[in-house]
């Protein structure tokens, strides 16, 4: 090969090399997203085994890249959980807030696609249970506070993935759709050991505050 191309070639690594290392690590963006939660409460005989309570879920994130391709990620989200009754029309409604931390690896460029995966803690605000009862042609509505019944704590793994879309010099739309499975038993039930599941789709907008 001609020493010219090599030559060439070596230039381009280094400046690539050092165009990514005056980039990298650094506090890159900060974003806002918004959607809703299917969630259950899964190994309690106590609740529907289906993800079949609904709710919303905000929050705000910040990113720290390591490389183009490798971040680490916090956010800060209220997170509305619980489960439905098995045989009657009640919902426990449980809220969260949690704090996820995770790792995001990205690809592509317009769109960029990404993947992450990390673990979240989570400290519930209140629980309501709300509902009616029909018990022998009789209507009996339910509308009670549960919270003393439920652990104000619950820690759990969390997976996901979405995409981003840029907009502007400074700003992305992103949708993201992710899962968790809580570790903790967030209710004393004899027999059972009752936890958290759910499923979340959200939007939202990302702004860069780094180089991108």
């Amino acid at each position: 090969m001609n020493r010219k191309i090599i030559f060439a070639i070596l230039v381009a690594s280094l400046l690539s090399f050092t165009s990514e290392a005056q980039k990298h690590p650094q506090l890159r963006y900060i974003s806002l997203d918004a959607g809703f939660n299917m969630a259950g409460i899964r190994s309690s005989g106590n609740y529907d085994n289906h993800a079949k309570n609904y709710g919303v879920r905000l929050g705000v994130s910040g990113n720290y890249s390591l490389s183009d391709q490798i971040s680490l990620g916090a956010a800060l989200a209220f997170e509305q959980k619980g489960a439905a009754d098995p045989v009657y029309d009640i919902n426990t409604n449980l809220n969260y807030l949690a704090l996820p931390v995770y790792i995001k690896l990205a690809a592509g460029s317009d769109p960029r696609l990404f993947l992450t995966t990390g673990v979240y803690v989570a400290t519930l605000l209140n629980a309501t249970r709300r509902g009616e009862r029909f018990i022998s042609g009789q209507s009996n509505a339910i509308n009670e506070k549960v919270t003393a019944e439920f652990s104000p704590l619950d820690i759990g793994l969390t997976a996901g993935g979405g995409m981003t879309v840029r907009l502007y010099d400074d700003f992305d739309f992103l949708i993201s759709a992710g899962i968790s499975a809580g570790l903790l038993k967030i209710e004393d039930t004899p027999g059972h050991s009752p936890k958290n599941y759910h499923i979340n789709i959200s939007a939202g907008y990302i702004y860069y505050i780094g180089f991108r």
